[in-house]
């Protein structure tokens, strides 16, 4: 499965660039030391070609990269965030729980105070029934022995009225007991409304989670695959990386060949005057030396790099009298040239922003061969300026002076 993810995103980085040699099955060329100088410098571009291929798929491939990482932060962020949501529906639907149990105690409560209050009246209306019952088995000689036992007229009338009262009082208290009864289920009702409502509420809230539960659920797949993606780009990375260390041992080895070739030319192609000849500064009017050649950035500068103020294209000198034998394009130097000034003396002039000159042509001490430029692996416009000596880098402080 993961061979075929990588498969397909080579695919699809092959519709914006072309995929390198090593994915092609180009074989590595072969540097012999009888070929003619047009093969080296046929070998040289198609290096080159290497070179810029394996650049072009880096390059697709980091953005690739880059993006999905994009991504992901962007994912995790939004996953972070409705994890956030959830937590705040979960606690609320946690508040509504206990509120719901809170209101079904309230109502468990008041259904136990209807219940009593129904005994009560139960109760007082037996008692009433009862006191009734046994005035009517007494007959009415009772209430009338009742009244006559008075010794006065006021005792009479109080008499009355106590019956009365009494009546009175046992017919208010059940309708009391009644009203009260009311008024309880009453409040029942209220609690039961609200507890309904509460459960709306709710079930709304548990609505909106699994609705953003199954929103997390599609980030988290996507969060997966970017990550599944991310490795496959990995790999493509690491395959592209090695294309472009293989080139570069390429170019390493026909560079070291043309070098050969030229020394071993040099004495026929030159007038060899140039090893007794003293080499001129080759960017007139610019002095400052931004790197010097030597150990930088726990790497080795192999030459000086010359700039000032105004400097992007400035003329580029010839250092010497001689035959150019490279005009091209590099991933590193960008435009550049290399100077054989015979004797196994060279010169290289690199991140031009126009070349002048073609291979082969004679150029004279002083000759403009190129504007300064930024090309290449530059962070700003200047001059990289080498000198070799029989194919091997020299520090041009030695040879050259502003």
């Amino acid at each position: 499965m993961k061979k075929k993810r990588i498969w397909a995103l080579i695919t699809a980085l092959c519709l914006t660039c072309t995929v390198g040699f090593g994915m092609t099955g180009e074989q590595p060329i072969k540097v012999s030391a009888a070929d003619s100088l047009s093969e080296i410098q046929q070998k040289q571009k198609e290096i080159q070609k290497k070179l810029n291929e394996a650049k072009s798929n880096l390059n697709s491939v980091n953005k690739q990269i880059g993006a999905e990482k994009q991504k992901q932060e962007a994912l995790d962020n939004q996953i972070s965030l409705n994890q956030q949501k959830i937590n705040v529906l979960q606690q609320s639907i946690s508040a509504m729980n206990a509120d719901i149990a809170d209101k079904n105690n309230q109502i468990a409560q008041k259904e136990e105070d209807i219940a009593n209050k129904e005994i009560e009246i139960t109760d007082t209306y037996e008692a009433f029934k009862k006191r009734m019952r046994a005035m009517y088995m007494a007959g009415e000689n009772s209430s009338l022995e009742m009244l006559l036992s008075a010794e006065s007229f006021s005792d009479f009338l109080t008499n009355a009225e106590m019956m009365k009262a009494i009546s009175a009082h046992d017919q208010q208290l059940v309708e009391d007991l009644r009203a009260q009864k009311a008024a309880i289920e009453e409040e029942k009702t209220g609690i039961e409304q609200d507890k309904a409502a509460i459960e709306q509420r709710k079930q709304e809230i548990i609505i909106q989670r699994e609705d953003i539960k199954a929103t997390q659920s599609e980030l988290e797949q996507a969060y997966a695959q970017s990550k599944d993606a991310m490795q496959d780009y990995g790999a493509l990375k690491d395959q592209y990386e090695n294309n472009r260390d293989a080139a570069l041992a390429e170019e390493k080895a026909v560079e070291a060949e043309l070098q050969n070739w030229y020394k071993t030319h040099s004495s026929n192609s030159s007038d060899g005057s140039t090893a007794n000849s003293q080499f001129i500064w080759p960017l007139p009017g610019y002095s400052r030396i931004s790197s010097p050649y030597g150990s930088r950035w726990g790497g080795f500068h192999t030459g000086m790099d010359i700039t000032g103020g105004g400097v992007f294209g400035a003329n580029i000198v010839a250092a010497a009298s001689g035959t150019v034998i490279q005009s091209t394009s590099h991933y590193s130097y960008g435009n550049y040239i290399i100077v054989d000034h015979g004797g196994g003396y060279s010169t290289l002039y690199a991140h031009a922003s126009q070349l002048l000159v073609s291979i082969g042509q004679k150029v004279e001490q002083g000759q403009t061969i190129a504007k300064v430029g930024s090309t290449g692996n530059s962070t700003g416009p200047h001059l990289h300026f080498e000198v070799r000596v029989n194919g091997k880098h020299q520090n041009p402080a030695n040879y050259v002076h502003a």
